[in-house]
């Protein structure tokens, strides 16, 4: 019988050059530096403003810059050591060690804010570079984008995914898109991706004995449109170097696209430790275009099993709401799903390919079986997997759901251990698979807006999962997407979301906060224009309340209320006198330990709060302070 089945809904990401690969073309590359340039007052922008060497130190969004020297509150590679010439030193000047495309900028001193573009002047206009190379045969010229308004912002829609997936976006080339060729005599080239404003042209022509090329000019000119949504702005991420892409980009901006669709792959019995050690090339491209976490949590009311694990997936509950406490009740649910609730709110074409039939039989069409347009029960992840590149493919469905079976079956067979080299298999033909979803994807995308979500309905250890253990309870959970609300990095520990956060998700991507259900377990995952709420404390964890009640798990020494009398009703002293008894608990000792007047303390790990009494007879008592509620 399947004891297990992990929804995984897997974003879409894409695969960019290595760091190694961008510093040596970078190395190759020759940048010009303008007429009049001078360094202490401004910045030339036919080389990023890379020569800037004044003393700006604020960010244009009024942010102190970091010393290139600190590493806190930001660790960062952006060193003297690293990067020799760059103006670097004791100093938090702005300055452009790595190419950003917006000019100079700094970390900030802001924990909450990494970095920001500083707003250094230019020196002249921005000029325009011309590249020729030459054959024996045949000279082609590429002209690259020439603006001559240096205050305009552009106006970019949300990037396409197939351009994603084959082109270099996050370095900032300043002629825009570009990528690898398969030539091996020619190592890169700019693409011909058009401008996101209406550009006016030039057209030159080279004439050689042999070729005639032309190229088309685009010089983007002053104007007063506004922009719908601005190039999206990517989170640091320091190894790949996947950082803003436009000065003065925001995060929170609605895109023009109106064409949204959604891609849910779940796979059962998916292991956390597995993904974070296998080379699985396909979740790696989820991974880097969107924000994950390797250790969110399953429902928390009910065995990690199956059918409560896909249906807490489904309605963004936990099992004591939506009424699913294992395999053999699943026709018992008693919230609704995602899929109907997209259904109804928006009337979306759905399809649902599953390994696990259930799913599909005892869950979904039993809520209501006119929320599928579409449903195959497979015999297997393969032939799962090609029915929804079918779909994909045909470009007739909005939402589709995939559920691989296969892992959890090797788990079953031989054990789930991310070490295990029949389960590490298993995973590596799912991921093979999930590549195919997304090659389907990148065809079929243009002008669209996609959101994949990966994540899983358990764990598992031995040959089973249903016991009490982390490995049971804890999966991986990813969310992609192209839309530049959708952040890229990876979840705290302190909040690595959970399996319910799949619903709230995919309805906020879909139509915005207004559309999430109420009384979901689960919040919204990976948006950066989301707040989420505070994780509540775990099982048996204190709920402090300082003024009121001390932490027996602290032993009271959180206390920091008024009381000050001991249990006996003796008065205490004063933790500043030394009459009636002498003591070493001062505030110069304690400095931490809130011994203020004589109210009831705890500062050196006594049993509860207590303090010194103005009884000579008496040195100290403990007091009857409240002990505080656990969760």
């Amino acid at each position: 019988m399947k004891l297990a089945t992990f929804a995984l809904i897997l974003p879409h990401l894409l695969v960019s050059p290595t760091a190694a690969h961008l510093r040596l073309r970078n190395q190759q590359r020759q940048l010009q530096e303008c007429e009049g340039s001078d360094p202490e007052t401004c910045g030339c922008d036919s080389v990023l403003q890379n020569d800037y060497r004044g003393d700006i130190s604020t960010t244009v969004g009024g942010y102190t810059c970091q010393s290139w020297e600190s590493q806190s509150p930001h660790s960062h590679s952006r060193t003297v050591a690293n990067y020799p010439d760059k103006g670097l030193g004791a100093h938090n000047y702005c300055r452009n060690p790595d190419g950003e495309p917006g000019g100079a900028w700094c970390y900030t001193t802001d924990p909450g804010k990494r970095w920001d573009y500083c707003d250094v002047p230019s020196c002249t206009a921005p000029t325009t570079t011309t590249t020729t190379t030459t054959t024996s045969a045949t000279t082609t010229t590429t002209t690259v984008f020439s603006t001559t308004s240096s205050t305009q912002l552009p106006t970019c829609k949300t990037p396409e995914l197939s351009y994603l997936d084959e082109l270099d976006l996050p370095d900032g080339e300043p002629g825009g898109a570009w990528c690898y060729t398969t030539d091996p005599g020619k190592r890169w080239d700019y693409c011909d991706v058009p401008s996101c404003t209406a550009p006016t042209t030039t057209t030159t022509t080279t004439t050689t004995s042999a070729t005639t090329t032309t190229t088309t000019v685009f010089s983007t000119t002053s104007s007063t449109q506004l922009p719908t949504c601005k190039t999206p702005e990517l989170s640091y991420l320091d190894e790949l170097d996947l950082r803003g892409v436009t000065k003065h980009a925001t995060s929170n901006c609605e895109t023009a696209l109106s064409i949204k669709k959604v891609l849910m792959i779940g796979i059962d019995g998916l292991r956390a430790d597995v993904v974070g050690m296998t080379p699985l090339p396909h979740i790696e491209r989820l991974k880097k275009m969107g924000t994950h976490s390797f250790w969110a949590d399953v429902q928390s009311t009910a065995n990690a099993v199956s059918g409560p694990g896909w249906a807490s997936m489904f309605t963004g509950v936990e099992p004591s709401t939506h009424r699913i406490d294992g395999n053999g009740d699943l026709k018992d649910l008693a919230s609704q799903t995602v899929f109907k609730s997209a259904k109804d709110a928006f009337d979306l074409k759905i399809a649902a390919s599953v390994s696990w039939h259930p799913l599909v039989n005892d869950i979904i069409n039993h809520e209501d079986e006119t929320t599928l347009d579409a449903h195959f029960l497979a015999s297997g992840d393969e032939t799962m997997a090609a029915k929804a590149k079918e779909w994909i493919l045909s470009e007739e469905y909005d939402f589709i759901f995939v559920d691989f079976d296969g892992a959890d079956y090797a788990g079953h067979s031989l054990g789930f251990d991310g070490y295990l080299e029949s389960y590490q298999n298993r995973v590596i033909e799912i991921d093979t698979l999930i590549g195919t979803l997304l090659d389907a994807v990148m065809e079929t995308s243009a002008g669209e807006e996609w959101l994949i979500v990966l994540t899983s309905d358990h764990g598992g250890k031995g040959t089973s999962h249903s016991a009490y253990d982390k490995y049971n309870r804890k999966i991986p959970f990813i969310v992609a997407s192209n839309s530049p609300r959708v952040d890229v990095g990876f979840m705290p520990l302190a909040d690595p979301g959970s399996q319910m956060d799949v619903l709230p998700t995919i309805m906020y991507f879909l139509g915005g906060e207004s559309a999430i259900p109420d009384g979901l377990d689960g919040q919204v995952f990976g948006f950066k224009d989301y707040t989420r709420a505070p994780p509540p404390p775990p099982p048996g964890a204190c709920i402090p309340d300082a003024n009121n009640c001390g932490c027996a798990s602290v032993k009271q020494a959180d206390y920091r209320g008024n009381i000050s009398v001991t249990a006996s009703g003796k008065t205490c002293q004063a933790w500043g006198s030394q009459t009636p008894h002498s003591h070493s608990r001062t505030v110069e000792n304690y400095p931490n330990s809130g011994l203020d007047a004589n109210y009831c303390r705890n500062p050196d790990g006594e049993s509860g709060a207590w303090c010194y009494t103005e009884d000579s007879s008496t040195r100290w008592e403990l007091c009857e302070v409240p002990t505080c509620d656990t969760a």
